[in-house]
């Protein structure tokens, strides 16, 4: 009993030691959330003379399916109502809401319906900027591992806020970031041989938003072969939990919806790859082949990994590719599918000095960021994209060295990573460990 009494005190410890040194990204979550809603409410009126708030219409759709979660029928969560195509974690995490909602008789848009003023906002708005935000105390925590002093780690914060801007508030996705921070803390435990800790956070990442798969090859690489099987298992949980009644119950319909993810022409941002691309309606591809090409690069760079052993920078780095891959491979683009490479990239870059931040910051992410919202050709819009990225990775490259390429023999483990920032030191078993894990 002692011993488990001394144990929560020190988690307590921990977490209140973490939180007092993650107070700057805490900040600027809330003023993330104040400036978006700020920017939803009065952007329309006061600026474009207009009647309407300003909402992102993704958001809906999500917001509709956590109703169905709330009302306990998670079978029903991909209905012709919802026009979800993500797993269900968000809508779970949302579902709480959604039921205080409808408890206050709040009114809500449902797709392709939409209200000028829902008042069912003023409570989802909040919610979902806080949910979405909450990726910069992740960073705030890499960027502290990586070694990047207080002072630029503040600007580092909010440059990333202005980066996830467009995918949280301009067009309702916390689930893309929110993952990414799962992902980044499943890194962190990695790091610190607590590999059960990173096996239930990736679980918890996937259930959120399935494309920070693109990242898991790169922690298997650095995963002890014993507990390999419990982090597929642990990651693969919450997945095959909440998917099974939708799959058992309407198999088609969620079938469709998770297997074709379609893209419409119309909206979206067609590339050249549309060519190769199978064609769902009229005005909408299957992006389904982009992604699997997508998958295959990441899972070759999880291959990579394991053989040369790259230090934690050099992980990042190869995150930032796997999901700049994602983006070179869409049949059809959207301009939010740029947060999380960008993110990253803006990291990776701060890692290496401040010359190379401020162009991957204010060359790379702000003019994307910008040209991604412009109407244009096929290749007109997908070329620069990519040259911007290549710029952005080229900005953060951590070096042959760091990538386990050169200046280290092949049985030597990693030294170049700064002693863990949070929680206890390690000690000479943990130290082992992760000396295990990262040879392989």
């Amino acid at each position: 009993m002692t011993g488990d009494r001394d144990g929560h005190s020190s988690s307590r410890a921990w977490l209140a030691d973490h939180l007092r040194r993650r107070a700057w990204p805490l900040v600027a979550m809330a003023v993330f959330v104040l400036v978006s809603m700020a920017y939803s409410l009065w952007w329309g009126p006061v600026v474009d003379h207009g009647h309407n708030w300003v909402i992102p219409g993704d958001i809906w759709s999500t917001f509709r399916a956590a109703h169905w979660v709330g009302w306990g029928d998670l079978g029903g969560i991909y209905g012709r109502d919802t026009v979800l195509v993500t797993f269900p974690g968000i809508a779970v995490l949302l579902a709480p809401v959604a039921m205080v909602s409808g408890a206050l008789g709040l009114s809500e848009s449902v797709y392709p319906f939409f209200l000028g003023h829902p008042t069912s906002w003023l409570l989802l708005g909040p919610a979902m900027l806080a949910l979405g935000s909450s990726c910069l105390v992740a960073f705030d925590a890499m960027a502290e591992d990586l070694g990047v002093g207080r002072r630029l780690r503040i600007v580092l914060c909010w440059m990333e806020a202005v980066v996830i801007f467009q995918v949280v508030a301009m067009w309702g996705h916390p689930e893309d970031m929110l993952a990414l921070a799962l992902a980044l803390y499943a890194l962190l435990g990695a790091f610190r041989a607590r590999w059960s800790l990173a096996g239930w956070l990736w679980g918890a990442a996937i259930v959120i938003q399935p494309l920070v798969v693109l990242m898991f090859p790169l922690a298997f690489s650095i995963t002890p072969r014993g507990q390999r099987l419990r982090a597929c298992v642990y990651g693969a949980l919450p997945s095959v939990v909440l998917l099974a009644p939708p799959l058992l119950s309407n198999w088609q319909t969620t079938s469709n919806r998770l297997f074709h993810q379609a893209n419409s022409t119309v909206l979206d941002h067609a590339t050249p790859w549309i060519a190769l691309a199978p064609r769902l309606t009229p005005d909408s591809v299957g992006a389904g082949p982009g992604r699997t090409i997508a998958v295959l690069a990441a899972i070759g760079l999880g291959v990579v990994a394991y053989r040369t052993r790259p230090s934690v920078i050099g992980l990042l780095w190869m995150g930032a590719l796997a999901f700049s891959l994602r983006c070179f491979f869409e049949s059809v683009m959207v301009s939010f599918y740029l947060g999380p490479p960008l993110a990253l990239i803006v990291m990776a870059a701060a890692a290496r000095n401040r010359a190379r931040w401020l162009v991957a910051s204010f060359v790379v992410a702000m003019v994307a960021t910008v040209l991604a919202f412009h109407r244009l050709s096929e290749w007109g819009y997908w070329a620069p994209m990519v040259i911007l990225l290549g710029i952005g990775l080229a900005c953060g490259w951590p070096g042959r060295e760091a990538l386990g390429f050169a200046g280290r023999p092949r049985g030597e483990a990693p030294t170049d990573r700064p002693a863990p920032a949070d929680g206890p030191a390690e000690t000479p078993a943990v130290a082992s460990s992760l000396q295990q894990g990262t040879a392989g």
